[in-house]
């Protein structure tokens, strides 16, 4: 594949996506993100490749794995891909409740005026509710 003015290498690519090269090869390594390459063996991304690469990102801070990213961009199957994300998003979701719940916790330590705080009522309660 001759590089063109969109084309960018491996190094110029990872740039971009603000990633190292080695992870674009290990991407590469998981069948997830497969450049072609220029006749000298260098790998190419164009920028349909670089749209890939952001959505493998925004999946993998979603949670996905690399096994199942691969999967996502193989099947066609829209009930599949909802599945995968109606999970994602209820563990998303769980740790964000247990996120907020912890910041609501410091906030009120903060205030707190007990000496100790398993003598403040409040922060005991805190700790009934929270999450194992």
């Amino acid at each position: 594949m001759p590089q063109t003015a969109e084309s960018r290498r491996i190094g110029d690519a990872a740039a971009e996506l603000g990633v190292a090269t080695h992870v674009l090869r290990h991407w590469e390594d998981a069948g997830v993100l497969v450049p072609p390459r220029a006749s000298g063996g260098q790998r190419i991304y164009d920028g349909e490749l670089i749209v890939r690469a952001r959505l493998v990102q925004l999946c993998q801070r979603a949670g996905l794995s690399l096994a199942e990213i691969k999967d996502l961009f193989a099947t066609r199957s829209r009930t599949r891909r909802v599945a995968l994300f109606a999970d994602k998003q209820a563990e998303l979701q769980a740790r964000a409740d247990d996120l907020t719940r912890t910041i609501d916790f410091l906030a009120h330590v903060l205030r707190c005026t007990h000496p100790l705080v398993d003598e403040c009522p409040d922060c005991v309660e805190f700790s009934r509710t929270a999450q194992k």
